[in-house]
């Protein structure tokens, strides 16, 4: 696919609103065998075989409205897991810091809605630079024939191609079909991650990834760091520090690893597991990461990720509200952990584990992962787990 290829064009009147409704797909430009393929190759590394199967059938689903937990995705823990992830930041985002309703912590089902057409419109501006975006939508019939060269998945080889080159017009595009995205089981991940790649580009994507045998979607259980970053910063990037590094030696040419190139509106935290195999600086989350403009960061530890937030907007902006603040960790298969961090400790005091996780399965280990990932951007700080909620639906 090239990046001139021709797409319908959508354009609406700027005063026109749609209601969230299970409207069906019209208009568009059918996708091309070649486009299809080459879908297919930059994502999942080949056409010719059956694509990860929970790409397929998982889709954005909230819990319960009006109810614990109520702002959050409900998602298994598979190679979506990342994604789903990602998203769910700029849920909070948009629940905490941007409703008419500050600290929407148990939304109704129509904020849930609002929140998650709007991160998904936010995301996919941010990745098109803030100039165009291509939705990726099913239709009914297939443009692909099934082959020796191309395995059909019943998704890829029925998109439609929209593109769309203003924010109130993606919105209104995302609202009318915004059913697509959360049907269960569907393939709403894997629309937006086809979406979110046309937007930026194939080529763009293998740049990103700096190396043109590596496919976006890894063998990683719960999905690949590049997509998280694809969501954040709108680049496909391996790399998690600061601007750009020229890494070399005597022997060979300085090459060029872009990293995070502005402040992330939500951060990421991310700790390794042990090995014998140093992290490489590049693999470091930099402070444009590390604080980012709201206190919210995706974690991502030893492959698992959650989310930790904290209501307060001025947590990163006044030193003062550091010394001592709440934090929330929340895993989208349906836990709530709170802590209260204080940075004023000296760095080694012990920290102190919350007692009651008997009949939580590994809460212990994983409390224990957070902690390490709250030290990645608090060091030395000490960490008392205050409380556990889980969700019942």
């Amino acid at each position: 696919m090239t990046e001139n290829d021709d797409v319908d064009r959508v354009m609406y009147a700027r005063n026109q609103q749609y209601k969230y409704s299970k409207e069906p797909v019209t208009g568009g430009q059918p996708i091309t065998v070649e486009q299809a393929k080459a879908l297919r190759l930059t994502v999942f590394g080949a056409c010719d075989t059956p694509p990860r199967g929970e790409w397929l059938r998982t889709g954005f689903v909230f819990r319960d409205p009006e109810k614990e937990l109520s702002y959050g995705l409900r998602a298994r823990r598979n190679g979506t897991r990342g994604m789903q992830t990602a998203i769910q930041g700029y849920i909070l985002k948009h629940l905490l810091f941007t409703s008419t309703n500050n600290s929407c912590m148990k939304p109704s089902k129509q904020q849930q809605l609002d929140a998650l057409c709007k991160s998904i419109t936010e995301i996919l501006w941010k990745i098109g630079d803030n100039e165009k975006v291509i939705v990726c939508l099913p239709q009914e019939k297939s443009y692909v024939a099934h082959s020796l060269n191309y395995f059909q998945d019943n998704v890829t080889e029925k998109l439609h191609l929209f593109e769309l080159t203003n924010i109130q017009d993606l919105e209104i595009f995302i609202k009318r079909y915004l059913h697509l995205f959360q049907d269960d089981p569907g393939p709403g991940s894997l629309l937006l991650l086809y979406s979110a790649v046309l937007t930026r580009g194939l080529s763009k994507i293998v740049s990103d990834l700096m190396d043109e045998k590596v496919y976006l979607i890894s063998s990683a259980e719960e999905g690949s760091i590049c997509i998280v970053t694809l969501m954040l910063t709108g680049r496909a990037t391996p790399n998690l520090h600061n601007g750009i590094v020229n890494i070399g030696d005597e022997q060979h040419y300085a090459i060029p690893h872009y990293g995070i190139l502005a402040r992330s509106e939500v951060g990421l935290l991310v700790h390794y597991e042990e090995s014998s195999t140093p992290v490489q600086v590049t693999q470091i989350p930099g402070s444009r990461l590390k604080t980012p403009s709201y206190p919210i960061w995706i974690t991502c530890a030893k492959g698992h990720y959650g989310i930790l937030f904290n209501t307060n907007r001025e947590l990163l902006r006044n030193h003062l509200a550091e010394r001592r603040f709440p934090l929330t960790h929340y895993s989208c298969s349906g836990s709530e952990n709170h802590a209260t961090v204080d940075t004023r400790s000296h760095q080694g005091e012990q920290t102190r584990m919350m007692k009651a996780t008997d009949d939580i399965n590994n809460t212990t280990s994983l409390l224990l992962l957070v902690e390490c990932l709250i030290h990645t951007k608090w060091e030395g700080a000490s960490v008392q787990w205050t409380g556990v909620t889980n969700a019942v639906n």
